[in-house]
């Protein structure tokens, strides 16, 4: 019994440190993205001379805005698969847990139902 919990709590460790990972990895490639395009809009802006410059910057943002909407549902949908994987993940871990204690209680069950046919 104590090597099945020491294995499972093996597992469960590894499970956690393997999704923390790949939150970070998501949260960090994120925050790149966003970086990188406030860093284009910023070097944008700079640029800007003249009015020519100011409605091609304007004319940019509007793109620019819809892409980083389409960003954000991909990203929004990225963390969804990241949590739906994560609580599969752990689940897994806790049905197999829970698998051998319920076995146990379906014993005295056949036992009470095999005293109710005696009775």
């Amino acid at each position: 019994m104590n090597t099945d919990l020491l294995e499972k709590a093996s597992r469960l460790n590894e499970t956690l440190i393997n999704q923390f990972g790949k939150a970070a990895e998501i949260q960090m490639e994120t925050l790149r993205r966003y970086a990188d395009v406030a860093m284009d809009q910023a070097q944008q802006a700079a640029e800007v001379r003249n009015l020519d410059d100011l409605k091609a910057l304007t004319a940019n943002q509007a793109e620019t805005l819809k892409s980083l909407n389409d960003q954000l549902t991909n990203d929004w949908k990225a963390w969804q698969n990241y949590f739906s994987d994560t609580r599969e993940r752990m689940q897994s871990i806790f049905e197999t847990e829970t698998s051998q204690p319920s076995a146990e209680p379906k014993a005295p069950t056949k036992t009470s139902g095999s005293n109710k046919n005696a009775a």
